[in-house]
């Protein structure tokens, strides 16, 4: 493919590159849950006038005109230099293409020299690599990304699932970070196969101590797939488009942060990891390897410390076995003493948030690699250090939590009883959004069960669960109140009509199925009313009164409202009645 050709008045390519024409925008990448930025990526691109204006085209012409390594120096200098003059404070991820990197006349000596220059440190700076040049030689990649690592550079792979940095990549680099690619994030919630590529990379990365990134992030039901699917951080423009100047625009993302965290808190049910955390002090990036020796001994039972940088957000672990192992060979104290203890941690520790779900941390933690599954974890809060967590510890939460689940359940379905009904409905209203809750009832239940006995009764009630069930969507939640009653909350409303009537249908087929031939020839059976008069009973149907709860509506008692909006729905023709609700009025529409 030719490269752009330039249009009269344009600058050349080399020009662009000689005179360092180059623009450099930031784009955020945040973590949803605590409503943090970790970090600005720099996107360089050629001057407004020029084909190169878009960075494809001038990055492939670079490299087939042997102008990369040259157009890659000027956007790293730029990128640095206007990164120190918006005065922010987050790590800096800086592109870098495959034999860019390998290059042996840089590796990193000129990227060091700049950044002293800016007064920067290497652990600021994460290295992304891009993913543009097939036939490059793995090995050497990845001795060259182990090389920018022991210098406390951080390796990113960019575009995981796509081109060059595929799975081989992967196994033979040891990353910080794995950019998910943007093809599998978009209209990730509405693609199942979709969903089950992305939990897989996500439990692969955790596994190897990496945090995943998802580009390309543009819906809120793309952002609640990837947190519920354990993604740590997410860019796009859901939360902001590259700019060139993001400090001016920082105000404006921080309170869009603080919108989306709101909506995408764990429900109250989830048990909080804070609770598993151990206060250690944490070991300061500056202390040398001597000094954190000192530390330990002061602390016998600690198994680990956490590194931090000097806003305290982790940025290793040190292990007391690995620490001993160094210090204990002979001439180990005089060797190592004296260095940093940044030269000596791990920088892959595994880190997890204070308020992340149980289910989330425990698959995090036992995940990892066999042999590092039983070490401690760093806890944080908003992205710094809170404290050391314990795999034992972990445990026996986890254990904690099932047994409560299983006393706070239904017996007969299993399914979660009034507490935890309550609770979710206390998560629902304070998402500040709308969704919906139904209410599920049996008509003619009791004389069924009367007529044909309980054991029959319980398995239309389980065959009730079991289908609805599997009609929830990610965010959705069915509780069992006891009996024939059942709690449906729909975190979206969309065709509502279309899924409450499916919902119907599936129960009349498979319910009808349970039921004894005559009486399914009928239409119906004799059992007694509540008058103890006998009688003919149509088939059991199920009824449903759902409440479209708006936004700004204020619901003192669900329970008052689908006692008074029940007749209507067991009069409806088709058993369903759907009521609006919103601040000012309620609505009835059938």
């Amino acid at each position: 493919m030719n490269p752009p050709s330039a249009s009269l008045g344009s600058p050349s390519l080399d020009e662009i590159v000689a005179r360092r024409d180059l623009s450099v925008h930031f784009q955020p990448i945040v973590a949803v849950t605590t409503g943090h930025i970790l970090a600005y990526e720099a996107l360089s691109r050629g001057p407004r006038d020029s084909p190169y204006a878009n960075p494809i085209p001038m990055f492939r012409a670079a490299r087939e005109r042997g102008l990369l390594a040259a157009l890659e120096r000027g956007c790293r200098e730029r990128a640095i230099k206007r990164w120190v003059d918006t005065g922010l404070g987050e790590l800096l991820f800086l592109n870098a293409s495959p034999e860019v990197l390998i290059d042996p006349e840089d590796l990193g000596g000129q990227t060091l020299a700049l950044l002293h220059q800016h007064g920067l440190s290497p652990d600021r700076i994460v290295i992304e690599i891009t993913e543009q040049s097939p036939g490059i030689d793995c090995e050497l990649m990845a001795e060259a990304a182990r090389h920018y690592q022991s210098m406390g550079f951080s390796i990113a792979l960019d575009d995981l699932g796509d081109g060059y940095a595929g799975l081989r990549l992967w196994s033979q680099l040891d990353p910080d970070y794995v950019k998910l690619d943007r093809h599998f994030v978009s209209r990730l919630d509405e693609n199942p196969v979709k969903r089950r590529f992305v939990r897989s990379i996500i439990d692969i990365a955790h596994s190897m101590d990496s945090r995943v990134i998802a580009e390309g992030v543009e819906r809120e039901g793309e952002l609640d797939t990837l947190l519920e699917l354990g993604a740590d951080y997410c860019q796009g423009w859901l939360f902001a488009r590259p700019d060139a100047a993001p400090h001016r625009v920082r105000e404006a993302l921080e309170a869009r942060l603080v919108s989306l965290a709101a909506n995408h808190r764990p429900p109250t049910a989830a048990t909080e990891i804070r609770r598993l955390s151990v206060p250690l002090p944490a070991l300061d990036a500056a202390l040398c390897v001597a000094e954190a020796s000192e530390r330990f001994s002061r602390l016998p039972h600690a198994n680990a410390l956490a590194v931090v940088d000097g806003r305290s957000r982790p940025i290793g672990i040190l292990g007391r076995q690995q620490l001993m192992a160094l210090l204990g060979k002979r001439f180990g104290f005089d060797l190592h003493g004296r260095q940093p203890v940044t030269k000596v941690m791990r920088t892959q520790a595994l880190c997890v948030e204070a308020h992340e779900p149980l289910e989330r941390v425990s698959r995090k933690v036992t995940g990892r690699e066999e042999a590092s599954r039983d070490e401690d974890f760093v806890i944080t809060d908003g992205g710094r250090y809170l404290g050391m967590g314990h795999v034992i510890n972990l445990l026996q939460l986890f254990t904690e939590q099932q047994v409560q689940l299983a006393r706070q359940a239904n017996p007969l379905t299993q399914l979660p009883g009034n507490r935890p009904i309550r609770l979710a409905l206390e998560h629902y209203q304070r998402q500040a959004r709308g969704f919906v809750a139904c209410y599920l009832d049996l008509d003619n239940f009791k004389p069924f069960n009367d007529r044909f006995g309980y054991a029959l009764g319980d398995r239309v009630i389980l065959a009730l669960a079991s289908l609805v069930r599997s009609e929830l969507g990610r965010e959705d939640f069915l509780g069992h109140l006891g009996g024939d009653d059942f709690i449906l909350l729909l975190n979206d409303g969309k065709d509502l009509h279309r899924r409450l009537a499916g919902i119907q249908r599936r129960f009349s087929r498979e319910s009808q199925a349970l039921v004894p031939a005559d009486a399914r020839a009928e239409g119906g059976f004799h059992a007694k009313d509540r008058y103890d008069q006998w009688r003919f009973f149509p088939l059991v149907r199920l009824s449903i009164i759902a409440l479209r709860v708006g936004a700004e509506a204020m619901v003192d008692s669900f329970g008052d409202l689908w006692s008074h909006f029940k007749p209507a729905a067991k009069r409806a023709a088709n058993g369903r009645i759907v009521v609006t609700l919103d601040r000012r009025s309620a609505g009835v529409r059938g």
